[in-house]
């Protein structure tokens, strides 16, 4: 009889928490920039307009599983660059962009809207996603299209409460790509000059501000908090 007990209490903790976690629904506003064969160097230089949607999980004060999807149409232009190859090459580009990823958020400190003394964080974020773009087509013929590619986001950001249940967060995250292709000029440029860089593959990176609304409420672990 004990054990039934037992079994049961364990299995109401975990029914508990499975369907009452701490969710996090809201969107992704802010600008983009691109880091690879053309435009300035800067890894953080904001030049084209970013918006999308996040989803997180919170499955403890510390972490928790998040889901984004963001657009972007990222651009970039030899004249901005400080480099004085690029400035006189006078290459540029615009490509709409749509990511997809999802990971983990690591909290510094513990993090619960719904008490005091942990309404506010700096963490970290580690994700896996794809990102869908346009592709030009090459010297060799062969025509262009939409392409995806694997990305490794990564990135820094700072959370806190703004009301019941509204939590606002600042943050960048750089994309790695698996690919050198997003500025259009995979192969060559207009006058068959080679403008990629085989060691390198492009970067892009989003800065800016989510809002998010809280709902759900804590599970068995709430003590924890």
């Amino acid at each position: 009889m004990k054990r039934r007990y037992i079994f049961f209490g364990v299995f109401l903790c975990f029914f508990t928490v499975s369907q009452a976690q701490i969710n996090e629904l809201g969107a992704f506003l802010g600008g983009s920039n691109y880091i690879g064969d053309i435009g300035k160097e800067n890894y953080i230089w904001p030049n084209s307009f970013a918006a999308g949607l996040v989803y997180k999980w919170n499955m403890h004060p510390r972490y928790a599983i998040r889901t984004n999807y963001t657009y972007t149409k990222l651009t970039a232009d030899d004249l901005d660059s400080d480099n004085s190859y690029r400035k006189e090459r006078g290459f540029d580009f615009a490509n709409d962009l749509h990511d997809f990823s999802v990971g983990i958020e690591f909290n510094f400190f513990k993090y619960n809207l719904d008490k005091l003394g942990y309404t506010q964080t700096p963490y970290i974020v580690l994700q896996a996603g794809v990102a869908n773009y346009a592709v030009r087509g090459d010297v060799e013929g062969n025509e262009g299209g939409r392409t995806f590619n694997f990305v490794l986001p990564f990135g820094l950001g700072y959370k806190f409460k703004l009301a019941p249940n509204i939590g606002v967060a600042v943050e960048s995250t750089f994309r790695y790509t698996f690919k050198d292709d997003i500025d259009g000029y995979p192969y060559s440029g207009s006058e068959g000059v080679d403008i990629g860089n085989s060691n390198g593959n492009d970067w892009y990176v989003f800065t800016g501000i989510s809002i998010v609304y809280a709902f759900g409420r804590p599970g068995c672990y709430t003590g924890s908090f």
